[in-house]
């Protein structure tokens, strides 16, 4: 039954200690790049509005949002899921336990499927944990340059549509838990999972914009570039949809590779 393979996942998972370090680094990194950019964009502000420099304190002020106080846990915080979740998979096979973690579910369907759900909640918790955090860090280190209430209201649990954007970032990692399992479950090797998931972020999404005819009609169908616009409360450029689908489309295509990791394990080892 699914529940017994969710119940030993979660006996797996918790007595990992890589989990427990990994989460931690989620909180860390992710909180501490937004401080930094808090305080970094405060003090760049207050310089300038000293200088009389109106330019520069108006992109600095841009800086200072709820959404660039998650930037770290986008730039960091969710690569280390994909790190993660591809581990809870190729770290089987590298160990030599797969198969008889295969032969105890029946169904192997729900091998994918437990591990993402137990490693779905923790990331999902996390990531909220690491919002919630940044954001009211973010504010004090802003605080500690900057006493203007209007700039600082922006960096605010209670800003517009800030549980909006808290809300994406869960779903941003639920689709990296999906995407990364499903990608590991097709290559089986640790550094081939690795090498796509971090090159597809990284490398692949960041070609198309170099190159100028297909910088018109390919990024909006990148996955990553529609979640990046989406939890950035922004319109992607000639996408034939909102920010709303934008989430739909990158939880879709995550979904989509999920699926056929599953069905590839099933064949495999059928």
């Amino acid at each position: 039954m699914l529940a017994h393979a969710v119940n030993a996942e979660w006996i797996k998972i918790r007595t990992t200690k890589a989990v427990y370090w990994t989460s931690a680094l989620i909180v860390v990194f992710s909180v501490a790049f937004g401080a930094f950019l808090g305080w970094a964009n405060a003090m760049s502000y207050r310089t300038s509005v000293e200088d009389n420099n109106a330019e520069l304190a108006a992109v600095s002020a841009e800086g200072l949002t709820f959404s660039s106080a998650l930037l770290g846990l986008q730039l960091f915080g969710v690569m280390i899921i994909l790190i993660q979740g591809a581990l809870l998979v190729t770290g089987e096979y590298g160990n030599n336990t797969a198969k008889s973690n295969a032969l105890a579910v029946p169904k192997r369907w729900q091998l994918p499927v437990a591990k993402f759900i137990v490693y779905g909640v923790i990331a999902a918790v996390v990531t909220l944990v690491s919002a919630v955090l940044s954001v009211l860090v973010t504010r004090w280190a802003a605080g500690t340059q900057i006493d203007d209430e209007t700039i600082l209201s922006a960096i605010s649990l209670s800003a517009d549509d800030s549980w909006t954007v808290i809300l994406r970032m869960v779903v941003y990692a639920l689709g990296a838990v999906a995407l990364s399992i499903g990608v590991a479950y097709l290559l089986r090797r640790t550094a081939g999972a690795m090498a796509v998931l971090l090159l597809w972020v990284l490398v692949l999404e960041e070609i198309p914009g170099m190159i100028p005819k297909a910088d018109d009609w390919v990024p909006q169908y990148l996955p990553f570039k529609n979640i990046g616009a989406a939890v950035n409360l922004n319109d992607l450029a000639n996408a034939p949809w909102g920010q709303t689908g934008s989430v739909i489309y990158f939880a879709v295509v995550c979904l989509v590779i999920f699926v056929i990791g599953t069905v590839t394990l099933r064949r495999r080892d059928a």
